[in-house]
């Protein structure tokens, strides 16, 4: 009977100690969610962690859209109160219901996935819009469109443009053809910084690197 009192009050230590890690454990997150606290600013190499642990959720939700005929651009990144923000970018004349539709399509993927959606915020904007940076970006698709855009407008011709995240910087790559000059490269370059300020960014945060090695054929 001893033996059997001694084990029920163990175990019932062991719920309490337990209940009491896995609450410490996530009240950072809950406090910040319900209060709208600023939760610390993520180093590069936790964004880097957030990256891998959502790379999968994003591409599944642009492959959904997609599957939809929609035209988009998806961004994603950690807001102040630690919820993940899913960004997209839409065509200017997308009517209410349609972009409503969108909403609830990205959060069956959401929910599909076994995520809480509650985690989640879900914001649409104009497509090349830029919008005010609240949110720590783990991608620049936005960005990048935008200065896609740019270029074209300049008559850049033949060009491609990517970008990715180390634990150091964000990098932007700008290939261009091999007939292109030192001056070209520089308007490149250019091009780029004023795209990055008008999204309202940190332009030391990126590296940029502008080459002119594509192959143009005859």
């Amino acid at each position: 009977m001893f033996i059997k009192r001694l084990f029920t009050l163990w175990f019932l230590l062991l719920s309490i100690v337990c209940g009491a890690f896995f609450f410490l454990a996530n009240a950072p997150i809950q406090y910040a969610e319900k209060t709208n606290v600023s939760m610390p600013q993520p180093s590069n190499d936790e964004l880097l962690r957030y990256i891998q642990q959502y790379q999968f959720l994003i591409s599944e939700i642009s492959y959904t859209l997609r599957k939809e005929s929609y035209s988009f651009l998806l961004d994603y990144g950690i807001l102040p109160n630690g919820k993940i923000e899913l960004l997209v970018s839409l065509p200017d004349k997308v009517d209410h219901k349609t972009k409503q539709h969108i909403e609830e399509t990205m959060l069956d993927v959401i929910k599909a996935n076994e995520l809480n959606p509650i985690s989640f915020q879900i914001t649409l904007k104009q497509l090349y819009e830029p919008v005010e940076a609240i949110s720590t970006r783990l991608s620049y698709n936005d960005v990048m469109a935008n200065l896609f855009e740019a270029m074209v407008a300049e008559n850049f011709g033949t060009f491609s443009i990517d970008h990715s995240m180390t634990s150091e910087e964000i990098q932007v790559r700008i290939n261009l053809t091999q007939e292109k000059n030192h001056k070209a490269k520089k308007k490149a370059q250019q091009l780029a910084e004023d795209t990055i300020k008008q999204h309202q960014f940190d332009v030391e945060a990126f590296s940029i690197d502008v080459q002119n090695t594509m192959k143009t054929l005859d």
